[in-house]
């Protein structure tokens, strides 16, 4: 069973949230998109897109399934569908790369573990 059949799925939207937050789950930094590049290999996990309910995103690595808050998983699930649910988590910057990137910068989406308490949009 997947998060997609548990309920219901977040608004689909191909809309941006206008947000100047840069916090965890808000705005990507174009910084720490630059400072993805020289991280090391072991700070990239493959995951898969499940899906999401509200503003929380599901995502399989291997065997176990992480959630994450996002303030656009309507965007996110959208640009999934499109390009297909494989993608890199750069665990050290907490930012997730579809496949579209680099071609798309709009295909890079920061997250922000689901057990905090959400920062407000700036």
């Amino acid at each position: 069973m997947t998060d997609r059949e548990l309920g219901p799925t977040a608004a689909r939207s191909s809309r941006t949230t206008l947000c100047t937050s840069h916090a965890p789950g808000h705005a990507v930094q174009p910084t720490r998109v630059l400072l993805c590049d020289s991280s090391p290999d072991d700070v990239w996990t493959p995951v898969v897109v499940m899906g999401a309910v509200g503003d929380e995103l599901t995502v399989a690595c291997g065997a176990e399934l992480r959630r994450y808050r996002n303030h656009e998983t309507g965007r996110l699930l959208d640009l999934a569908d499109t390009t297909g649910p494989d993608a890199l988590l750069n665990e050290r910057y907490g930012l997730l790369f579809l496949r579209t990137w680099p071609q798309d910068a709009a295909s890079v989406f920061s997250l922000q573990p689901a057990d905090q308490p959400p920062h407000p949009c700036g």
